[in-house]
């Protein structure tokens, strides 16, 4: 059963021990014995079901809600019933989050081009800490499908660098991190006023070109805001900055003050936020708790707080 249904027959059951225990002035149930009995029994289930789907990240939650659960079996005290109540609204807002972190983990796995065998197995060594093995396993998956595609067309997958907002949705990529490894002016200049000039009205200013452990290939990402082109020459100017590009990481996101349709700005405001990383903070940073960052990115961890208007600038952040 998927969370998203045992959410819905969690609801359902709550609603069915609201009818089944329904008490008249003397403190009788007015239900039938057989809803009762199948109000239990769905409520057991319920929770057997619930313990275990919670029980590897939130154990002391599943423990609680378990002997809830038994206490109010046995005791029908508005204090016990309330207690439970709670317990069980808290259960319920878990498996939700958890249905919301299925779906990206989902979406994550078809764009992937991972079969199902493979996407599993891989998720397996997550599940039990075994990073290494599934980097491995990915990497092997990955070079397994780039053979069969050079087979098929003669072409290197290497060499083919696709171009987010064309190959690749904005969408797509909304909040996730990347480290900048070559920054491409496509002809803008900046003049001594710092005015930005670029070189065609229908071209972004310029290309960052990216790679993280969410893609197969490193990929080319458009700047189209001129505060942010301003941002990424003024790190690839500066002979010191250039020198920590080299020696640490220069990482960006893409982020947008008001998300517009298929991902795109729906706001003036600028849209890349930088921030210069000691080497290996982004493979770190996809790799915590299970790589939860590949499904549910939280790129503020490593920015800090996004700005979008005053000034803006390149964050160094020595201990992210």
């Amino acid at each position: 059963m998927k969370n998203k249904t045992l959410v819905i027959f969690g609801i359902a059951t709550y609603i069915l021990s609201v009818f089944a225990y329904a008490e008249d002035l003397e403190g009788n149930y007015v239900a039938p014995s057989i809803l009762i009995l199948v109000s239990a029994i769905a409520t057991i289930v319920f929770t057997i079901m619930a313990t275990i789907r919670i029980w590897g990240t939130r154990k002391i939650i599943a423990i609680l809600f378990l002997t809830s659960s038994a206490i109010t079996l046995v005791f029908t005290m508005p204090l016990v019933r309330g207690i439970y109540t709670l317990l069980f609204i808290w259960i319920l807002i878990i498996l939700w989050s958890m249905t919301k972190r299925e779906k990206l983990v989902n979406n994550f796995r078809n764009k992937s081009g991972f079969s199902d065998e493979e996407f599993s197995l891989v998720q397996g060594d997550l599940e039990k800490g075994d990073h290494e093995v599934a980097l491995q396993k990915i990497v092997a998956v990955q070079e397994h499908h780039k053979k069969k595609f050079k087979d098929a067309t003669g072409i290197d997958a290497k060499d083919i660098i696709p171009e987010i907002g064309k190959e690749i949705s904005w969408a797509d990529i909304v909040n996730y991190v990347f480290r900048v490894f070559e920054f491409d002016r496509n002809g803008t200049t900046v003049n001594e006023s710092n005015k930005v000039i670029a070189k065609s009205r229908f071209q972004p200013y310029g290309y960052l070109f990216v790679e993280s452990p969410i893609l197969n290939n490193r990929v080319k990402l458009p700047i189209i805001h001129r505060d942010d082109f301003l941002l990424a020459a003024s790190v690839f100017d500066e002979p010191k900055l250039i020198n920590l590009v080299e020696s640490e990481e220069f990482i960006v996101t893409y982020s947008p003050k008001f998300l517009g349709p298929k991902g795109l700005s729906g706001s003036p405001h600028h849209v890349l936020h930088y921030a210069i990383v000691p080497n290996g903070t982004l493979d770190h940073y996809y790799s915590v708790n299970n790589d939860i960052h590949m499904a549910k990115p939280e790129p503020n961890k490593l920015f800090g707080p996004f700005v979008y208007e005053g000034e803006i600038k390149v964050q160094i952040n020595s201990e992210p």
